[in-house]
C-alpha cells in the first residue's frame, strides 16, 4: 500500500514538473506597419494646410435692449429683401434698429430736468449775489451768507448731473441703431424683424475679407527660419493650378501648450473677394536645418512609430522574420526635424525595412507580432 502511494506521488511530481517547464505560448500582438520608402532630401521645405479665415472679424450687438423694428434692405434676385449672410455692407451702413420710443422719452425727460436745474441755478445765483452784497454791508450774518453760497453750489452740481443724464440718454438713443464699423461681409446673422434682443447679444458677425489669412502651426525646430514680412505663395484647393501671393504677418512669441507649435499667420490680399471663408489653403515654408543635417538624406517616418529606447534615445520596432513568425526588434535611431505628422530619421534605418507604426508603445523587444490591415 505504501509503495503504491509513493508511486502515485512520484508520478504526480513528475507530471507537475514537466508541465511547469513548458512555456505558455502567447498569441502574436496585432500591429500596423509600413515599409520605409527610399531616402529623400529634407531641405526642400515643409508643407502646411489651414482654413481661410477673415483678417478681421467682429460680432455686432446692441448696447441696449429692445424689439427690432427695422433691418437693412438690400436688392436681391426677387427684389428688395432683408439683409442676410453673405451680403456686403459699407462702413456706416445701418444694419438694424430697435424700438426707440422709450429712449426718446428718456431724452425728453432728462432735457426737462436740465431746464429745471438751470432755472433753480439762476435763482440761486441771484440769491447768492444779493447775500454777498448784504454780507459786505454787514446786513446779514456769516451763516446766512454761507447758506446762500451752499445753495448756489448745490444747484450748479444739479445742473451738471442733469446734463450728464441727458448725455447718457442721448447715447442710449443712438445705440438703438446698429451701424457697420467697417466695410465687410455679413458672415453670421442671428436676428429677425420683431425679435427682442438683449444688450451685448451678437446679432451680426461682420468680417473684413479684403484681406484673408491662414494660421499654421510651425514646430520649434523650423520657426527660426520664418521671417516676419517674408513673401510666400499659397495654393487654394478651390483654385487648382493657381497660386496666391501672401506674406508672413505674425509669428507667435509662445508655443501652444498642447501641440508645442508656434502659430504663424499668413495674410493674403483678397480685393476681388474670390477667396471665401472656410476654403482650404496650403503653403510650403523653407526648412532650416543644421549644417550636419543638410548633407544627409533622411527617411520620413510616421511620428507614431517613434518610441523611447534605452539611455533616453529614440527607437523604432523593425519587423524581422524568425521562421514563419514575425518578431518586433527594437532599433535605436537618430531623428531629425518634424515635418507635419512625420519625422526625419537620419540614421539607424534602411529603405525597404518594415517598421511598426500602430501599437509600437505596447511592444517589447523580440515580441511576436502580426501585421493587420
Amino acid at each position: 500500500m505504501r509503495n503504491t502511494v509513493a508511486l502515485i506521488a512520484a508520478a504526480a511530481l513528475f507530471t507537475t514538473g514537466c508541465r511547469s517547464t513548458k512555456p505558455i505560448e502567447q498569441p502574436p500582438q496585432g500591429v500596423h506597419a509600413v515599409v520605409i520608402q527610399a531616402a529623400q532630401n529634407t531641405t526642400d521645405g515643409l508643407r502646411f494646410s489651414a482654413v481661410v479665415t477673415p483678417y478681421a472679424q467682429v460680432p455686432l450687438a446692441f448696447r441696449v435692449p429692445g424689439y427690432v423694428t427695422a433691418l437693412k434692405q438690400v436688392r436681391g434676385e426677387g427684389g428688395i429683401r432683408d439683409i442676410n449672410e453673405g451680403d456686403s455692407v459699407t462702413k456706416g451702413a445701418v444694419l438694424a434698429r430697435i424700438r426707440s420710443a422709450e429712449y426718446e422719452d428718456k431724452v425728453h425727460q432728462a432735457s426737462s430736468e436740465v431746464e429745471a436745474a438751470k432755472a433753480a441755478a439762476v435763482k440761486a445765483q441771484f440769491d447768492w449775489e444779493r447775500a454777498k452784497r448784504l454780507y459786505e454791508a454787514q446786513s446779514i450774518t456769516k451763516p446766512e451768507f454761507e447758506a446762500a453760497q451752499a445753495q448756489y453750489d448745490s444747484t450748479q452740481a444739479q445742473v451738471r448731473a442733469a446734463e450728464a443724464q441727458t448725455s447718457e440718454a442721448k447715447v442710449s438713443l443712438g445705440d438703438t441703431t446698429l451701424v457697420a464699423p467697417f466695410n465687410g461681409d455679413i458672415v453670421k446673422k442671428s436676428v429677425e424683424l420683431g425679435a427682442f434682443v438683449g444688450p451685448g447679444v451678437a446679432t451680426f458677425v461682420l468680417a473684413n475679407t479684403d484681406e484673408v489669412k491662414i494660421v499654421i502651426g510651425v514646430p520649434d525646430t523650423n520657426v527660426r527660419s520664418v521671417k516676419l514680412g517674408e513673401p510666400v505663395d499659397v495654393a487654394i484647393d478651390a483654385f487648382p493650378g493657381r497660386t496666391f501671393h501672401a506674406r508672413i504677418s505674425r509669428i507667435s512669441s509662445a508655443a501652444d501648450t498642447t501641440t508645442r507649435n508656434f502659430d504663424v499667420e499668413v495674410a493674403i490680399p483678397n480685393r476681388d473677394h474670390r477667396l471665401k471663408v472656410g476654403m482650404i489653403g496650403s503653403l510650403q515654408l523653407a526648412h532650416a536645418q543644421p549644417e550636419n543635417e543638410k548633407r544627409v538624406s533622411s527617411l520620413q517616418v510616421p511620428l507614431s512609430a517613434i518610441v523611447q529606447a534605452n539611455d533616453g534615445k529614440y527607437g523604432v520596432f523593425v519587423i524581422s522574420k524568425s521562421g514563419e513568425a514575425n518578431l518586433a526588434r527594437l532599433r535605436t535611431v537618430e531623428i531629425g526635424a518634424v515635418n507635419g505628422t512625420d519625422v526625419a530619421v537620419l540614421g539607424g534605418l534602411n529603405a525597404g525595412e518594415q517598421i511598426i507604426t500602430g501599437g509600437a508603445n505596447l511592444l517589447k523587444d523580440g515580441q511576436r507580432v502580426e501585421v493587420v490591415q
